[in-house]
């Protein structure tokens, strides 16, 4: 089992003895085997207290006033990134083709592999009315009990239609009528954008772990905006109008609503040109950014060039974020969907994958790469009968005979992937904000 924790900015005499408690700690469990649901006995503690003894770790952070175990994220997150790439997954525990129970417990990563993905995806779709995708709060403290990295992405309505749902998607995300302008102060729909953010903040306000702490997350706001399928897309919006609804959504949320115990990701889709100039067309600002990430989804087939792209796309924001002092991420990342819905796959996925990031000099330090949901509902199929959405392989017959289960599980097995039990000592890092 890989321990993922801070070498780099350790003493050598600290890191020994950081070395010498885990080794007593994992004995017998040195390799990624298949334990029992509950993670195995970790050394965060340990690592935590070792790691206090040291001079705190200067960080900048969009939120001066973040909670300790926030800006413990922030500085963990920069140190394994140049260790490993952590596997993330949207609806980890909460959606799954082989899972018997939503309740947190069970994934169809672990019923795979025999390990929980290390970062854990929802969306503001469980947090803002109507929570269509399901009340999610047990389940993220349940991840975060085991160490586990929360991000959660932002499907907000379309303020202008809300109160107009009908037929999909009419009032949804991917109305596309432009509402960026109305939902910006003065605007004629301020008041119905805040009050999806007054949900959101009370939500983060009342996440708190069993002892009380606020759980931290990582926000994932108005994503994919170089597309144009949501009411926040390119089409709708100037850069400059969206650049100023995101700084909006930051400073409402952490000025004026006080969420302490959110770092804030900007994600725009993949550039066919990776250039910083491209990044930085709708780009908010360091100020407003913790978080560097893009999303991406290719052919299952003849897919070559498009792992190229993703590797330059991951290779810009490594040296964006190593310039700017944020975190570079693969914030969403898979087989687009209408191969996925034709029964298409590609059983050498997931080890293409690792191994064009390991490649890459730079596109090898992203933090973490998280795919999509496996929808047990499914999507109606050619012969009008529901196929399996699903972007992580399940442990079913289908997945083995096609070889996609194989093909993840020696993904898994990759020294360079993190997964639930390789991180540690999270939470409990000593920083000082500059």
């Amino acid at each position: 089992m890989k321990i993922i924790f801070l070498p780099a900015l350790l003493s050598a005499c600290v890191r020994s003895l950081i070395m010498a408690v885990m080794l007593f700690a994992i004995v017998g469990c040195n390799d990624k085997t298949n334990d029992s649901e509950s993670v195995p006995v970790t050394t965060r503690e340990s690592v935590a207290s070792a790691a206090q003894n040291t001079a705190a770790i200067e960080i900048s952070i969009v939120d001066k006033q973040a909670t300790f175990e926030t800006r413990s994220l922030f500085a963990f997150m920069q140190a394994q990134r140049k260790q490993s790439i952590m596997f993330g997954h949207q609806h980890e525990t909460t959606q799954g083709l082989t899972i018997t129970t939503t309740d947190g417990t069970q994934s169809d990563t672990f019923n795979a592999v025999g390990d929980f993905a290390a970062v854990y995806g929802w969306d503001t779709l469980s947090i803002v009315a109507p929570q269509s995708e399901g009340d999610v709060v047990e389940q993220i403290k349940k991840a975060y009990a085991r160490g586990g990295i929360i991000t959660v992405s932002s499907h907000f309505d379309n303020p202008i239609t809300d109160k107009q749902k009908g037929v999909w998607p009419v009032g949804t995300s991917w109305d596309k009528t432009p509402a960026v302008v109305a939902a910006l102060p003065g605007g004629e729909f301020n008041s119905v954008y805040n009050g999806y953010l007054d949900q959101l903040a009370a939500w983060a306000n009342s996440l708190k772990d069993d002892n009380g702490k606020h759980i931290p997350v990582i926000f994932r706001i108005l994503h994919e905006n170089t597309g144009s399928w949501f009411w926040w897309g390119a089409e709708q919006s100037t850069p400059e109008q969206y650049q100023k609804l995101y700084q909006y959504t930051v400073e409402y949320l952490r000025d004026t609503k006080g969420v302490h115990n959110f770092l804030y990701a900007y994600s725009p889709n993949n550039f066919p040109e990776a250039t910083e100039a491209n990044y930085l067309e709708r780009y908010p600002g360091d100020a407003y950014v913790d978080v560097l990430g893009f999303d991406t989804y290719g052919a299952a087939e003849n897919n070559a060039d498009w792992f190229k792209n993703v590797v330059d796309n991951a290779a810009l924001v490594a040296r964006m974020a190593e310039a700017r002092g944020k975190i570079p991420v693969i914030s969403e990342i898979g087989i687009r969907a209408p191969d996925i819905e034709a029964g298409k796959y590609d059983n050498q996925w997931y080890r293409k994958l690792i191994a064009s990031l390991k490649a890459d000099k730079d596109a090898r330090n992203i933090s973490f790469l998280l795919t999509w949901r496996n929808a047990p509902e499914g999507v109606p199929g050619p012969d009008g009968k529901n196929v399996p959405h699903y972007w992580v392989p399940a442990n079913r017959e289908e997945n083995i005979q096609n070889g996609t289960l194989d093909d993840l599980r020696e993904f898994y097995n990759d020294d360079f992937t993190a997964f639930n039990r390789d991180i540690s000592g999270v939470y409990n890092i000593e920083t000082r904000v500059k």
